[in-house]
């Protein structure tokens, strides 16, 4: 399962690489389109607050003119009156700002509000709240001039009254806490999924407590006031004269003046817009590409699974030389880590350098430059070059080892005379041929199989005997008959007999094809119209690594560059 996390991460990082690179090539033949809209979107909004502020500047202006006619009726007003003043401003700010927390919260948006005209009433909320906390604090100034008339005895009376009012509200909002932590206790759910009734009870109920925390405060700030009366602090500011100053409405609109100044800021330096509005443009055209260039390999891969292969496992195998001997064996029944190869003065051992461990010192050392001079384009990308040859006049011996890969095991095929194997070369590590019969290697095309095209393997190399087969495999070689008829995971094979049939079948989840799991093909030997296994030259045998490297099976999109290299190099043969 994290496998398959992993190669879907990797998958999806891929393309969101290539939606990036497209979203590039799409902006640089649309430089500079639709700059201008960045500017309309900011300008949009500054037109709509400049229409606004002439409605928001008449509404702060009519409440002005009320608070400066309510001040002027309240000059001979006695203590109850100015105080019930008082009770109505803090019950008109309490619920402003309720209001004002209905209106900044996702209510007005969700029911179809633009944010702006949202903005707008907070703004016009605002001022007015301003307003009328400068009336409150005109009245609170007005109360205690009054208050600063009435005996000492009034004045303490008016301070217990203040403090047990002050108590009144406190205790009020430790209940309403205490309500707020019974209900989130005992409908912990409930009260959080909006829309419920205990929900709707729970927000309810943090207004309330906010309002009982406001009007608390205040009741604090108006105590501590009377006690400094009562204690003779009577050094009082000078009561500020109403109607309110004409600064008092600026102050109220200065809000919504701040947020036109930064509107007009951004239409001059507002380049995120100016990025933001091409991308916008090209990306259903860019996510258009992206789907093809995702769902292309995935349906063409679907045509070869459920098309092509089934067809090319209706047609009969293929046999590359039918009357070549198939004999073929597996020195010591099994490969291992490392291999002591011995040779003698008749024969020569061709290997690769970084394979070869340990050599006795008397033997003739040189380097042979190609496997085979006829097929020199095939040893050089086979890697088949710069061979260190080895001969000697006595039997010596040499160990063979896969030093540059802990997984790999070696294995000495022995391939008679007579007999030809079929093997693409990147899997041979070294050769014991004849000084005077090096190993003779035949090209054989098949342009007319399906299964060739398929496999995407159109020439096949034909190695012939005598000659003794050095090859590596990852976690070890396996040598099976494959007359009988045997299936294999075609990245796992490395050779077979050259009078095998062979054929291809389908793998058995269409989901491992897609990711990369298994190969499209397993390859099949001694199945199909071929010979029987009482003919002759029909016994065979197909060799084959325990576990294929990782490297070789290809994604849902391929290789990239590595991965066109090693199909041209597999159509070869190589």
């Amino acid at each position: 399962m994290q496998v398959l996390l992993v190669t879907a991460l990797q998958w999806l990082l891929r393309h969101l690489l290539s939606l990036v690179l497209i979203i590039a090539a799409l902006l640089l033949g649309r430089a500079g389109w639709d700059e201008w809209q960045a500017w309309r979107a900011i300008r949009a909004e500054s037109a709509q607050l400049s229409d606004a502020e002439p409605t928001i500047n008449a509404s702060l202006q009519k409440l002005v003119l009320e608070i400066n006619s309510r001040a002027a009726g309240l000059e001979a007003a006695t203590l109850a009156t100015i105080e019930e003043r008082i009770t109505a401003v803090d019950s008109e700010i309490a619920h402003k700002q309720l209001e004002r927390q209905q209106v900044s919260g996702l209510a007005p948006i969700l029911a179809g509000q633009t944010i702006v005209q949202a903005q707008l009433q907070v703004f016009q909320i605002d001022g007015a709240i301003g307003l009328l906390q400068r009336e409150r604090t005109w009245l609170q100034d007005a109360k205690r001039r009054y208050l600063a008339t009435q005996s000492a005895q009034a004045q303490r009376a008016e301070l217990e009254r203040l403090r047990q009012r002050h108590v009144t509200l406190y205790l009020k909002w430790q209940a309403v806490g205490r309500d707020i932590d019974a209900l989130e206790k005992e409908r912990w759910v409930k009260s959080r999924v909006p829309g419920t009734t205990e929900y709707q009870q729970l927000q309810a109920l943090i207004e309330h407590r906010s309002q009982l925390l406001v009007e608390n405060q205040r009741a604090d700030t108006d105590y501590k006031r009377q006690l400094a009366q009562v204690n003779g602090a009577r050094n009082l500011p000078p009561l500020a004269a109403l109607p309110l100053p004409s600064n008092a409405l600026n102050d109220a609109l200065q809000p919504l003046r701040t947020r036109m100044d930064e509107l007009r800021h951004l239409e001059r330096v507002n380049w995120v817009g100016k990025l933001w509005r091409p991308v916008k443009n090209v990306l259903p055209t860019a996510l258009g590409i992206l789907l093809g260039v995702m769902l292309t390999p995935i349906a063409i891969k679907a045509l070869f699974y459920f098309v092509l292969a089934p067809l090319a496992a209706r047609r009969p195998p293929m046999q590359l030389l039918p009357d070549s001997g198939g004999a073929l064996t597996l020195e010591a029944g099994e490969s291992s880590v490392s291999r002591t190869i011995t040779i003698d003065s008749a024969h020569e051992l061709l290997v690769h350098p970084e394979f070869l461990q340990s050599a006795s010192i008397t033997g003739e050392k040189a380097t042979q430059w190609l496997l085979s001079r006829r097929f020199a384009l095939t040893s050089l990308s086979a890697g088949m070059v710069a061979l260190t040859r080895i001969r000697c006049d006595a039997p010596e011996s040499a160990v063979i080892s896969a030093t540059h890969n802990a997984l790999a095991e070696i294995g000495v095929l022995n391939l008679p005379a007579g007999s030809a194997v079929v093997m693409q070369p990147h899997n041979l590590v070294g050769v014991v041929q004849r000084r005077d019969t090096p190993l003779r290697i035949t090209a054989h095309w098949r342009l007319n199989s399906l299964h060739a095209w398929l496999t995407l393997q159109l020439r096949y190399l034909v190695l012939h005997g005598p000659s003794r087969l050095i090859v590596q495999g990852c976690r070890g070689v396996q040598l099976e008959t494959g007359t009988e008829g045997r299936a294999i995971n075609q990245a796992a094979t490395i050779a077979f007999s050259a009078n095998l049939p062979y054929s291809t079948g389908r793998c058995e989840t269409f989901a491992a094809y897609l990711l990369g799991k298994q190969e499209l093909l397993n390859d099949r030997f001694g199945v199909g119209r071929g010979p029987s296994v009482s003919e002759p030259g029909s016994v065979g045998f197909f060799v084959y690594e325990q576990a294929p490297y990782a490297h070789r099976k290809a994604g849902v999109t391929g290789r990239g560059l590595q991965g066109l290299t090693d199909s041209v190099l597999k159509v070869l043969g190589i």
